[in-house]
């Protein structure tokens, strides 16, 4: 069971830290493209159709984004839950720190981080792109 338990530990880890190398992929591409667009929606009229075009890409690539980032989350709450429900099973052995007893939950993970507390940590994670979202929209009318 422990083994399991590490497996899926190991899991949860590496879906957290994929999504996290996938949102700064995301956020530096998107910040040289916004500069990028800049530069075309403040030059001359004959670049503003450029522009536009480019800002209608940024719109559709931070929605995937945000679809990226809502299905990660999905995943990562799901071996969350099986973390939870392995933790659950397991005797884990009582030990003692300066003469004092500690529970079992303070061995287990997610027994220590219950959640995200206030916002929801997802709230959080999905204001970086609905930021860029405006951005880009923001652009898109500078167009019109």
């Amino acid at each position: 069971m422990i083994e399991l338990y590490k497996t899926i530990f190991e899991t949860w880890r590496f879906q957290v830290n994929s999504y996290w190398q996938r949102s700064s992929y995301f956020a530096a591409f998107e910040t040289a493209a916004i500069a990028g667009c800049w530069h075309l929606v403040t030059g001359t009229p004959a670049h503003y159709k450029a522009g536009a075009f480019v800002s209608a890409l940024g719109v559709l690539l931070t929605i995937v984004w945000l679809l990226n980032n809502h299905k990660t989350h999905k995943y990562v709450e799901y071996w969350w839950g099986a973390l939870r429900k392995i933790e659950e099973r397991l005797d884990l052995p009582l030990s003692t720190t300066d003469g004092k007893t500690q529970e079992k939950s303070d061995f287990a993970f997610v027994g220590r981080h219950p959640g995200s507390g206030q916002p929801p940590y997802s709230c959080l994670v999905q204001s970086v792109p609905v930021l860029f979202l405006m951005a880009w929209l923001a652009l898109l009318c500078k167009c019109m």
